[in-house]
């Protein structure tokens, strides 16, 4: 083999960075590759959860992912008007870590980055493109890789595909998958950046309309994200109606904000979001195993996507370690991270995608229901609690049945 290691993580992507990061810290001799020679600037924030803050706290590298995000004590619902339904505080939850974060996402990426590239037992080669998978034994034993024109064969103990939704590693292991691109179904995702804000709080807030809804997140640095989901056939009339239009959109929904929207004037300011829903069957197979997009992903709207990725890299971590300690890369061993992720990850998959739906709809009878919905939340402290222990991270028990008819309204609150 022209490198040989112990743990080779195909992609550089937040999962593949976390887990680097993770092996790096047991001592472990890993090479990351990623295809590309230079991360891209994705424009986008990532909303960290209590869970994934403390995760990262362990892994030494909070201080610095904190200087590049903001503080967010408090979640907001709401309908249109910035009609508020209920407020989730993480201020006021039992638990570790009683606040989020939200940051760009290429700064948080970065400062994990920076992290790995003082561990000399981690080599990251970019510019270097998975190809054919080596076995031995029925057992995956590393990789031929293209960089600059020469193959490079790669040995490992363990592989690890962290290469996205459209994973070649996945396709190369035979795991059979179900992947649901929104774009091209029914549903668009946007997000721009408002400058100069001066009445920033400590909050992120939702706003659901007919079709539509708006999520707003403050960034560090007097900033605000907003994203904006919609119908397709919605988006369709605004690009034909103009800018206006769509800032009388954002406007309806968000009317707080009514300055900030002013800062819109074309559509080269609103950039598209790629969603998609993605469930693998299986995660493992002897000697190699799946990470982050490439083994599961789940629309945008509840922001989860990296809080899945840290979270799973952590979990992988413990379970490699254990692999390597007894020698045993089998499918069997590796698939235990999968048991004790895959129940939390199928339960957020599932809120995500209620979440979408709850904005896709147009029906106005369904609509005035959802909205009496949101309303009880805010009145069913317990209902509240759970589902703000769910997305925190801290649990992976879905709604009691009781909570469920509260929420229909078919108990009282």
């Amino acid at each position: 083999m022209d490198i040989e290691s112990e743990v080779l993580i195909v992609g550089a992507g937040i999962a593949g960075v976390a887990l680097a990061l993770a092996m790096g810290r047991k001592g472990r001799q890993v090479v990351l590759i990623e295809r590309s020679k230079q991360f891209p600037n994705i424009p986008k924030g990532d909303f960290l959860q209590p869970v994934t803050i403390d995760l990262l706290d362990k892994l030494g590298v909070l201080p610095e992912v904190t200087k590049h995000c903001a503080h967010i004590a408090r979640v907001n619902y709401g309908t249109l008007g910035g009609v508020n339904c209920f407020t989730g505080s993480y201020e006021k939850m039992d638990i570790p870590v009683r606040y989020a974060l939200n940051g760009d996402h290429h700064h948080i990426h970065q400062s994990l980055f920076n992290a790995i590239e003082e561990m000399p037992n981690v080599r990251f080669y970019p510019g270097m493109n998975a190809g054919k998978l080596l076995f031995t034994d029925h057992y995956v034993s590393g990789i031929e890789a293209d960089s600059a024109g020469k193959t490079v064969r790669i040995g490992s103990k363990i592989l690890v595909g962290s290469d996205g939704i459209k994973s070649k590693i996945r396709d190369q292991l035979g795991l059979k998958y179900h992947l649901y691109p929104y774009e091209e179904k029914m549903a668009k995702m946007f997000a721009f950046t408002f400058h100069d804000v001066t009445h920033t709080r400590e909050e992120a807030s939702f706003f659901f309309g007919e079709g539509v809804s708006c999520g707003v997140f403050p960034l560090p640095g007097q900033r605000l994200r907003s994203y904006l989901a919609l119908r397709k056939d919605i988006w369709q009339r605004i690009r034909e109606d103009g800018i206006e239009s769509l800032r009388g959109m954002l406007l309806s929904l968000c009317p707080h904000l009514q300055q900030e929207i002013t800062q819109i004037v074309d559509f080269k300011q609103v950039q598209s979001i790629p969603a998609y829903y993605l469930h693998t069957e299986k995660w493992a197979i002897n000697g190699a195993v799946l990470l982050g997009d490439a083994c599961h992903a789940l629309s945008p709207a509840l922001g989860q996507g990296m809080n899945l990725a840290i979270q799973g890299a952590v979990e992988l971590s413990n379970t490699l370690e254990e692999a390597l300690i007894t020698n045993d890369c089998s499918e069997r061993q590796l698939r235990l991270y999968e048991k004790k992720r895959r129940k939390y990850v199928r339960l957020i998959q599932r809120n995500s995608t209620a979440h979408t739906y709850c904005w896709f709809v147009k029906n106005r009878t369904f609509v005035t229901l959802r909205n009496a919905a949101f309303r009880r939340i805010g009145k069913c402290p317990n209902l509240l609690k759970e589902q703000m222990l769910t997305t925190s991270g801290y649990s992976d028990k879905p709604p009691s049945f009781s909570h469920m008819l509260r929420f229909a309204g078919i108990m009282k609150p």
